[in-house]
């Protein structure tokens, strides 16, 4: 379970704009994918199918869960790591793998409990790909409707 602030959850998260994001309904068995897009105070900023939209988040109730969709820091290929080795400053590696959708180790802020994380581990990444998720999605909706 998600321990995260929302403070917490959105400096984590606004490291990965650009990168999908599985949106799970608390009121509903409803998922949407999207793109994330962009951070305020209290919310994300998704696009879905094109059509922008923001999702709220409090610490006081939570309306859904989200998950950022990426791929384990284990998995990385070998030429991905030549090239983040390759570049100027060492402190560019983590940027780098985060933009090409890689889990990276958080750093949230000083002395914070979850620095040194992953996100799968802080229940804010899914390592399935939207294939996976959709199949499971049906076949969970079907079980249930049984």
């Amino acid at each position: 379970m998600n321990n995260l602030s929302v403070s917490d959850q959105l400096i984590v998260l606004s490291r990965y704009i650009g990168q999908q994001v599985l949106i799970s309904s608390n009121l509903n068995d409803k998922i949407s994918i999207g793109t994330l897009t962009g951070i305020k105070s209290d919310a994300i900023a998704v696009s879905i199918d094109e059509i922008n939209r923001w999702v709220p988040l409090n610490d006081s109730f939570k309306l859904c869960e989200i998950r950022l969709l990426l791929k384990p820091l284990s998995n990385l290929p070998h030429d991905i790591k030549t090239i983040a080795n390759g570049l100027p400053v060492r402190t560019l590696i983590t940027p780098y793998y985060q933009q090409l959708g890689y889990d990276t180790p958080v750093y949230i802020a000083p002395n914070h409990p979850d620095n040194g994380r992953y996100l799968n581990e802080l229940d804010l990444a899914d390592y399935r790909t939207v294939a996976e998720i959709y199949q499971q999605n049906t076949l969970l909706y079907a079980f249930n409707s049984a």
